[in-house]
């Protein structure tokens, strides 16, 4: 059985580096190297020197890899090749750049930081039929605040039922898009109708941060 504190699976980066000397190429291989994360590791799948030929480009292509050129230029048939397969060829002439577009490119294959933020519960006290609506969860809002934009989520005796967005809520028959602490309204979560009596609707809003390496 596997342990479930087992290394999170590490994303790759596969990178494809021409360079104009040996030294050159041997420098990007151990600054590259040197770029340690948990997530996220580079893999150079070939450092070469010369130019960067039709053979680099379908190397790219077929390997999903990043193309840097250092201090070299691509053959005109490899540049016409790149252009109809839509593979860029990243030309640097100085190593720093180079290692600046690898944590980039590295940095877009993390998964964002996605930040809570609960913004107000409400009670089910009663469940409503509705001509229009389907069922409706007649609600008193215990605490904050709960928006008709809002991910909601519905939480029976401690578990979590369902993780979605709230549809509407209506006030005295009339649709709003806003319900405070103490009022009493009925709620219609997306997609999700099996409401129960003191279930508890839990409104949050989410935001998602890009991480950089």
């Amino acid at each position: 059985q596997e342990s479930a504190f087992k290394d999170k699976v590490s994303e790759e980066l596969n990178i494809i580096v021409k360079s104009d000397v040996h030294g050159s190429s041997e420098a990007i291989k151990g600054a590259i190297s040197q770029i340690k994360h948990d997530e996220v590791k580079p893999n150079i799948i070939l450092s070469d020197i010369g130019m960067v030929t039709e053979t680099d480009v379908t190397l790219a292509k077929a390997s999903n890899a990043v193309l840097v050129a250092f201090n070299v230029k691509p053959t005109k048939e490899a540049k016409q090749l790149a252009e109809k397969e839509k593979i860029v060829i990243s030309s640097y002439n100085i190593i720093y750049e180079v290692l600046d577009f690898i944590k980039k490119r590295m940095s877009g294959l993390l998964s964002p930081d996605i930040t809570e933020k609960i913004l107000g519960s409400a009670e089910i006290l009663e469940i409503f039929k509705v001509s229009n609506a389907g069922k409706v969860a007649g609600s008193k809002i215990t605490e904050g605040e709960v928006l008709s934009t809002a991910n909601a989520r519905l939480i029976r005796d401690g578990s979590i039922i369902y993780t979605g967005k709230i549809a509407s809520i209506f006030r005295e028959k009339n649709q709003v898009k806003l319900v405070g602490a103490g009022q009493e309204c009925g709620i219609t979560l997306k997609d999700f109708n099996d409401y129960q009596k003191k279930d508890i609707i839990e409104a949050f809003s989410s935001t998602s941060t890009e991480r950089m390496i």
